[in-house]
């Protein structure tokens, strides 16, 4: 217990630290955006690549982690939209967001540097097919549902949108660069694995900072049964699902471990993003967000001391 203290410990208290500068009024506005576009596309992708490189990442993405990180997120997927129907009452508009609440882990910036801590580099690869997966299908899936509540359906300008916000991510374009810098034997000229470990090590504490800051804005506001739902898939039903799925497939320990703890990671902020744009559940998500980041220092510690860590 005291070891998984002490690795989740400084990521929640960076977290913490954060919240508490927004609440004191330190942080000025267009703050947050600052640190996000220097996180997002510079210093995340430095640690995936770094991580990646000595990783066997085409192994990962045609083995069993695939297929078990589809089922369990289906699955999860589906049982969050018939209980918003059945339990809250909820349309497809709804439903479709308790979808994407239930399967979208913060990954970016509370999985990656967590997991990496944790697991080290063998987390990186498993990481990196969440990463493919989620942007490539439960994302898509949940605008596609929106879109099609909305009465639009699904266009092919949609289509073309999407497609392109997955190719040209900043965390796709670095699983793609450690996947051919891993081909290549790993290995970059010193100065350019330098500058990898430099901005790579200035991720995570940027990225649980700017998150901190983040929460410091939502609100606990909205029904409480909507809010509670969408916590207990994301925090115990999605992990659940993960670890059946695993048993069920034959993912081997070491990666089920893995797959289970980042399933359990709380509500990511950018399915707020995406409910935004739609005006769904505004604040219920947020409030989701921001209570799940909270029992997230619980069910995350729980779930790396049954991995064993």
């Amino acid at each position: 217990m005291l070891l998984t203290l002490s690795i989740t410990g400084p990521f929640f208290a960076v977290i913490a630290f954060g919240f508490f500068a927004a609440k004191r009024g330190w942080m000025p506005d267009g703050a947050v955006r600052s640190l996000n576009v220097f996180v997002f596309n510079f210093a995340m992708p430095a640690l995936v690549i770094r991580a990646l490189a000595g990783q066997d990442i085409i192994a990962a993405l045609t083995g069993p982690m695939v297929p078990v990180w589809v089922l369990a997120g289906g699955v999860t997927f589906a049982l969050a939209m018939l209980a918003m129907r059945v339990l809250c009452g909820g349309g497809l508009a709804e439903m479709a967001v308790s979808g994407q609440a239930a399967t979208i882990g913060n990954i970016g910036f509370l999985g990656l540097p967590l997991m990496l801590a944790a697991f080290g580099d063998r987390a990186a690869a498993p990481m990196a097919v969440v990463l493919v997966l989620d942007l490539t299908i439960f994302i898509p899936l949940c605008i596609g549902l929106l879109e099609w509540a909305s009465g639009k359906g699904a266009s092919l300008k949609l289509i073309a949108t999407v497609a392109k916000g997955v190719i040209f991510n900043p965390f796709v374009l670095a699983i793609v660069g450690g996947t051919l810098l891993s081909l290549a034997g790993g290995k970059l000229p010193q100065a350019g694995d330098n500058l990898l470990n430099f901005l790579g090590d200035a991720a995570g504490a940027t990225a649980l900072f700017s998150l901190g800051v983040q929460l410091a804005s939502r609100q606990v506001e909205g029904e409480a049964r909507t809010i509670s739902l969408m916590i207990v898939m994301k925090l115990f039903v999605h992990p659940l699902a993960v670890f059946t799925a695993a048993m069920l497939l034959g993912l081997d320990a070491a990666n089920t471990a893995v797959l289970v703890v980042v399933a359990s990671l709380p509500i990511a902020g950018n399915v707020f993003v995406v409910a935004e744009r739609y005006g769904i559940f505004l604040q219920q998500l947020s409030a989701a967000i921001l209570l799940s980041t909270t029992a997230g220092v619980v069910t995350v510690s729980l779930a790396l001391m049954w991995a064993g860590l």
